[in-house]
């Protein structure tokens, strides 16, 4: 076995560890409760950029009719799943104490419920 051969396998081994232990450690009732307290109810009119990594969608609340944008220092991550879905005019629906993150297009609602170590909360 070649010297390259055994360092690539010691180092996925080591990743294999690592991701173990970092999932391991993901506790997913805490972070649920933080993700219930968010809100993002708007109209986008305004994507983000290109480069824009942040979850910064502005647009106009659908029943107070004002500006508004859905940023967010505990939900980003979890809402920028789903941002290549995301057009102009949609609808992005989520509910303080829910765990769903909608998203209403002109003839379909995506919904997604959030997942924490394959359990689907709601």
């Amino acid at each position: 076995m070649s010297t390259r051969t055994l360092c690539r396998e010691v180092f996925f081994f080591r990743l294999i560890i690592i991701s173990f232990f970092i999932n391991s450690c993901i506790d997913c009732e805490t972070l649920q409760k933080n993700y219930r307290t968010d809100e993002c109810i708007l109209i986008v009119k305004e994507k983000p950029g290109f480069g824009d990594t942040d979850f910064n969608f502005k647009g106009i609340h659908p029943f107070t009719k004002r500006q508004c944008d859905c940023r967010s220092d505990i939900s980003y991550r979890w809402w920028s799943l789903y941002k290549k879905d995301i057009d102009i005019n949609d609808t992005i629906i989520k509910k303080k104490g829910e765990l769903i993150f909608s998203i209403h297009k002109s003839d379909t609602i995506l919904r997604f419920n959030w997942k924490c170590k394959e359990k689907k909360y709601e």
